[in-house]
């Protein structure tokens, strides 16, 4: 399946790809229209397979975990401590942040 500039375009908007503006932008869309277009055809490619009588595989959604205990347990000492170092503000072993209503 070809997929024009245009289509192109407005998946990558989707995808939050942020695209070049100008002939710069011309030429960027026309080659992601061309990788996009690849990818659809070879998901045409895999639509073509037989898949009858092949069992799906394990999904982990639908097996049900027992859940772990909830049980809180002390760090070794100093850990997390280099993460404050690069903190604008702290007080104690906490982060100091603006208040947010």
């Amino acid at each position: 399946m070809a997929v024009d500039a245009r289509t192109a375009e407005a998946v990558a908007a989707l995808a939050r790809l942020r695209l070049a503006a100008g002939a710069a932008g011309d030429e960027e869309r026309e080659r992601v229209a061309e990788e996009f277009g690849k990818i659809v055809g070879y998901m045409d490619i895999l639509n073509e397979c037989d898949t009858a009588g092949v069992e799906p595989l394990y999904c982990p959604l639908t097996e049900p975990r027992p859940p772990r205990d909830d049980v809180p347990r002390e760090g070794p000492s100093g850990a997390g401590d280099w993460i404050l170092e690069d903190a604008p503000e702290t007080f104690g072993r906490f982060f100091c942040v603006p208040k947010v209503l």
